[in-house]
């Protein structure tokens, strides 16, 4: 796995004896064992891993399976795009909702760990696998992993598999390789349809661009039809989410945000990294040389990953909104796939020192991560604190000033709300149900300014009078940005008071503390959490 440097001779170490003794395939299951451990022992230290959106997932589980107690919302079914998740929790969630979602976890970082070597054994060959194995790491407990876009993740490694199948297809057409083509096509549908698009693209791409209309039309032939029920159902998922129910428009429906210059190089790290805080920040080193060591070797052709492909996903990557229609992150997704296209481009051998320090970095992160899950954890403990304190059937509004305490890269107490649902079958202003392709959806949408996304970021982003002037991009003087600020809380009051019996506060600046109505009186604080009971 460590080699020499170019111009340079070593002697086989014994560790590269005993790989190159190793058949392709036994090679590839000890790269996946490998990955899986260091990736999933950190599940055994919690009961639910701290992922930002897992908690939000296991609180819709939870409305789903008692429907007697959330009448307000309808369940979407089962049959329907991004709904793997929800699948998993209908058939096992009945023995515990956290042990279903650890297990949906540890399968995702399962999966992922056999579909990356997989994909790069087919596509860079034995040599090249042994180098990328080194690299590989990062996009197993990745960025995806670390904001709970499980359904994602899980569809991002079978496409993976499937480009190695369709690579075998465009090889030599048969029709049971076009039945198994179909088959996971559709599985990844129903995990998420994202990657299919991307598959569709690069399928697309590498078939108008062959030599001549004659291998075109072979490439399309044998290409196009297994990928054709999956199209059609992304098609269908693609009209569920677009198309608005009654009453369901948001501030955040119509908008379209993009990332700055800086935050689209910085995101080309970060949207792989699974580091959950600062101390993990060590996948930067795989990042960077990553880039180096594939530079070299950009002009490699490679089935679907071509130059062109790679230049056009690139160009994709920062002309696509970070945000459109609710639907956060979507360009990021596309770097997952950059990254992949990289890990075909890496030298044969790499220089010994980049090897081992490579190596130092891939242990280093799994302890880490282990830290944080449990440092999280203690986070997640601070927020749940006053559980006992908020009765069963409560209407309880969160209202979280700060959405994470000790986590950098993601804001893992925004929907630690979740643990209120399930234990005091509390109500659940937060969680997903605004768009159709969601697992459950209002039956009755609520004031617009009391449903999410308006309803998750209002504390955080108008605490504060001048935050107020800031989000409504006025920047009068200081007194009127004080009138402004009381008079945007009275508004959001007068809806939310007669809904909520009692309010959830997290993190609250002293100056915000007169925003509470009169009417609520706290019964329980500690550190952080704040919770107010109505009068009456």
């Amino acid at each position: 796995m460590i080699g020499a440097e170019p111009g340079r001779s070593f002697p086989s170490s014994q560790l590269e004896q005993r790989l190159a003794a190793l058949s392709d395939a036994r090679l590839t299951w000890l790269i996946a064992l490998v990955l899986f451990a260091l990736s999933a022992w950190p599940l055994l230290l919690v009961d639910l891993p701290p992922l930002q959106d897992l908690p939000n997932h296991v609180a819709t589980a939870h409305i789903i399976a008692h429907p007697d107690l959330y009448p307000q919302y309808t369940f979407n079914g089962l049959f329907k795009s991004n709904a793997l998740l929800t699948l998993w929790f209908t058939v096992l969630g009945g023995h515990g909702l956290f042990g279903a979602a650890r297990a949906f976890v540890a399968l995702v970082l399962a999966v992922n760990a056999i579909a990356l070597p997989v994909f790069v054994l087919h596509f860079a060959g034995r040599r090249g696998l042994v180098t990328a194995a080194l690299f590989l790491w990062p996009l197993v407990h990745s960025f995806s992993i670390v904001m709970g876009f499980l359904n994602f993740a899980f569809a991002f490694a079978l496409s993976l598999i499937l480009l190695a199948v369709l690579d075998g297809q465009r090889e030599r057409p048969t029709v049971g390789r076009g039945v198994g083509v179909a088959a996971i096509g559709c599985l990844i549908w129903y995990a998420h349809p994202f990657p299919l698009m991307v598959i569709g693209a690069l399928v697309a791409l590498h078939a108008v661009t062959r030599a001549s209309w004659r291998d075109r039309i072979a490439a399309a032939v044998a290409l196009f039809p297994p990928l054709v029920p999956a199209a059609l159902l992304s098609l269908l998922a693609a009209r569920q989410h677009l198309v608005k129910a009654e009453r369901a428009t948001t501030m955040a429906a119509g908008t379209f945000a993009y990332l700055n210059p800086w935050e689209i190089a910085a995101h080309l790290w970060t949207d792989v990294s699974g580091a959950l805080t600062r101390w993990g920040a060590v996948t930067i080193v795989p990042a960077l040389l990553l880039l180096g060591f594939a530079w070299k070797q950009r002009r490699a052709a490679r089935p679907f990953f071509s130059p062109l492909a790679m230049a056009l996903l690139a160009i994709a990557y920062v002309a696509l909104p970070e945000m459109m229609s609710n639907w956060h992150y979507l360009n990021c997704r596309l770097v997952p796939f950059l990254w992949a296209g990289l890990l075909l481009r890496l030298p044969d051998r790499l220089p010994r020192p980049a090897a081992i320090g490579l190596a130092a970095c891939a242990l280093a992160f799994s302890a880490v991560t282990g830290v944080d899950y449990v440092r999280l954890d203690r986070d997640r403990a601070a927020f749940t604190a006053g559980i006992e304190a908020v009765p069963a059937r409560a209407t309880l509004l969160p209202l979280l000033f700060k959405r994470s305490k000790t986590s950098d890269f993601n804001a893992s107490l925004t929907h630690a709300w979740g643990y209120y649902t399930v234990a005091r079958d509390t109500s659940a202003p937060l969680v997903f149900g605004v768009e159709r392709s969601y697992p459950i959806t209002y039956r009755e949408f609520p004031p617009r300014s009391l449903i999410p996304p308006a309803l998750d970021r209002f504390a955080d982003s108008a605490s504060t009078p001048a935050k107020v002037c800031k989000l409504l991009r006025q920047f009068p003087s200081d007194a009127a940005c004080a009138v402004m600020w009381r008079e945007l809380w009275s508004s959001f009051w007068s809806e939310a008071e007669p809904r909520f019996s009692h309010v959830l506060t997290w993190a609250m600046p002293e100056e915000a503390r007169p925003i509470i109505p009169p009417r609520y009186r706290r019964v329980f604080a500690a550190g952080d959490l704040e919770i107010y009971a109505r009068a009456d």
